[in-house]
C-alpha cells in the first residue's frame, strides 16, 4: 500500500465575518491522500472545497488543525521547509484568465516560480519552451500575453506554471469548470498523462460528477464545511451511503434513453455555514433524517474497506 503523501485532521478554516459571527467553512475535515493516487473533491457550490484546498496549500491559515505534507505539518513550517513545502505542493486555479497576470508574458509567467526558488540555472528561457511543449503549446508562445490565448490554452499554461518547480503535489481546484465541454476532456487526459509520467499526486476539486469518476482513485463528498462520505470511485458512485451522496449521484445524466434512475430531490436550500443546523448539517434537507441527528454531530467512521460515512443511520 502507498504511503499517505498528505495527511489532514480535523483541520477547520473559520472566517470572522463581524459580531462574532463565524463562517466555519471547513469545518472539522480529515482524510488522507495516498502517493501517486488521484483524490476527487465534490460538492454543492458553497460547501468548503476550495476553501480545504487553498488552506491545505497556506493561501489560508489554518483555524485549528493538522495539514501533515510527508510527516511535517505544513503549517508550522519556517524557512527552508516552508519554501521547500512551496515548491513541493502547487496550485492549479479555477479561472485561468484570473489566476494569469496580464502584464506579464507567458515566459515570465511560467518562469516565476523557477525564479523565486533559484531553479533557472542560466536555462530560463529553455525551461519555459520545454514545459510550453510538454503542455501542448508551442515555444513560439513564450513571448505572447494571456489575453491573446483561448481558456483551454490559458490553462495550460497554469499547469505549465504548476509544474515548472517540479511539485509532487498538485491541488486542481475546479480546473476545468470555465473551459469549453470539448475541452475539458483534453485538459484532464493532459493531467493523467503528466501524473503518470511524474508520478504526482492530485487533489481534483470539482462539480463535475462524471468527469471526477473518469479521473479520481477516491473521492470526497463535502457538505457544508463537512466531509460527509468518502470511498474507492467504483465503490462510491456502486453503492453511495450517506443521503447526500445518493441525491447528488442521482442527478448525474445516464447516456441510456432506456435506462430510468430515481431522481432524489432535495428540499429547502443549502443554510448558510455562518448558521449551520445542530447536530448533522444536512438533517435539514435529509429525507432521512431521526431524532439523534439534531442532537449529536455523526461521527466520521470507517464502516467498509476505506469506506468513510459521517451518518447516524450507520454508527
Amino acid at each position: 500500500m502507498s504511503e499517505a503523501m498528505v495527511e489532514v485532521k480535523n483541520l477547520k478554516k473559520h472566517f470572522d465575518i463581524g459580531n462574532g459571527v463565524l463562517l466555519k467553512a471547513v469545518d472539522g475535515v480529515t482524510f488522507s491522500i495516498k502517493r501517486g493516487e488521484t483524490l476527487g473533491l465534490v460538492g454543492e457550490s458553497g460547501c468548503g472545497k476550495s476553501t480545504l484546498g487553498r488552506t491545505i496549500i497556506r493561501l489560508y491559515e489554518n483555524t485549528d488543525g493538522e495539514v501533515l505534507f510527508k510527516g511535517k505539518n505544513a503549517h508550522q513550517l519556517k524557512g527552508r521547509d516552508a519554501a521547500q513545502f512551496h515548491r513541493d505542493v502547487q496550485m492549479i486555479f479555477q479561472d485561468p484568465q484570473a489566476s494569469l497576470n496580464p502584464r506579464m508574458t507567458v515566459m515570465d509567467i511560467i518562469a516565476e516560480g523557477l525564479d523565486i526558488h533559484g531553479l533557472s540555472k542560466g536555462a530560463r528561457a529553455d525551461r519555459v519552451k520545454e514545459l510550453l511543449e510538454l503542455v501542448g503549446l508551442s515555444k513560439a508562445h513564450a513571448s505572447r500575453f494571456p489575453h491573446e490565448f483561448s481558456g483551454g490554452q490559458r490553462q495550460r499554461i497554469g499547469i505549465a506554471r504548476a509544474l515548472a518547480v517540479e511539485p509532487e503535489f498538485i491541488i486542481a481546484d475546479e480546473p476545468i469548470s470555465a473551459l469549453d465541454v470539448s475541452i475539458q476532456a483534453q485538459v484532464v487526459n493532459l493531467l493523467e498523462d503528466l501524473q503518470q509520467d511524474r508520478g504526482l499526486t492530485y487533489l481534483f476539486i470539482a462539480h463535475d460528477l462524471s468527469m471526477v469518476k473518469h479521473i479520481s482513485t477516491r473521492i470526497g463528498v463535502m457538505y457544508l464545511g463537512k466531509m460527509v462520505e468518502m470511498a474507492s470511485s467504483n465503490e462510491l458512485y456502486a453503492e453511495p451511503l450517506h443521503p447526500y451522496t445518493q441525491a447528488l449521484l442521482s442527478s448525474i445524466p445516464i447516456p441510456d434513453p432506456t435506462v430510468k434512475r430515481e431522481r432524489i430531490i432535495l428540499q429547502g436550500d443549502l443554510p448558510s455555514p455562518a448558521n449551520a443546523p445542530s447536530g448533522c448539517v444536512f438533517r435539514t434537507r435529509c429525507p432521512k433524517a431521526i431524532p439523534q441527528c439534531s442532537a449529536e454531530v455523526p461521527e466520521w467512521k470507517e464502516v467498509g474497506s476505506n469506506h468513510w460515512v459521517a451518518c447516524h443511520l450507520y454508527q
